[in-house]
């Protein structure tokens, strides 16, 4: 996971960029050898790679106006407005593993376990990264990093449901 924190006068902008995993790139592969056999698989390829590869979704915490605005860049040269949302929808910032479960490997299902960190609102949530085990000191460090800058607008709380192996 890789992410950047800029703190400006009133802004807090946050790009969170996901990690390339070994099933992306096992699913990757599948197509791309799909792809030689139909001309659209590799083109379904070629666009998946380019969109994994190339993009990264941003966050600007605005408190000027009290609003979060998520944006979709691609390419580091086109950005797409997703959504706005004013401080006053938020209901909390939410680090969990609810989204922890079976996944399918070599001999079965086996439990996966997952982190996110979603800023859950009155309608919904928003998702501002999920990561796998290996990668939670990193989310917790983001998470104490914006609990430390917008603690006075939000509410944050962490919840781990599952047998507790976490280390936080």
């Amino acid at each position: 996971m890789n992410y950047d924190f800029e703190k400006r006068p009133n802004h807090i902008f946050l790009g969170v960029e996901s990690s390339f995993t070994l099933i992306d790139f096992i699913l990757f592969f599948f197509s791309f050898i799909l792809g030689f056999i139909f001309a659209l698989f590799f083109l379904i390829f070629a666009v998946a790679v380019l969109q994994k590869i190339f993009s990264r979704y941003e966050f600007e915490f605005n408190t000027d106006d009290y609003t979060i605005t998520r944006y979709y860049r691609f390419f580091s040269y086109f950005r797409f407005k997703r959504e706005k949302i004013g401080f006053g929808e938020v209901d909390e910032i939410l680090l969990s593993n609810f989204e922890s479960g079976k996944a399918l490997f070599t001999r079965g299902m086996k439990s996966k376990e997952w982190f996110t960190l979603d800023i859950r609102t009155k309608n919904g949530y928003m998702r501002l990264i999920k990561t796998e085990e290996d990668e939670l000191e990193e989310l917790y460090e983001l998470y104490e990093l914006l609990e430390e800058k917008l603690e006075l607008y939000f509410s944050f709380r962490m919840e781990f449901l599952g047998d507790g192996e976490s280390d936080f």
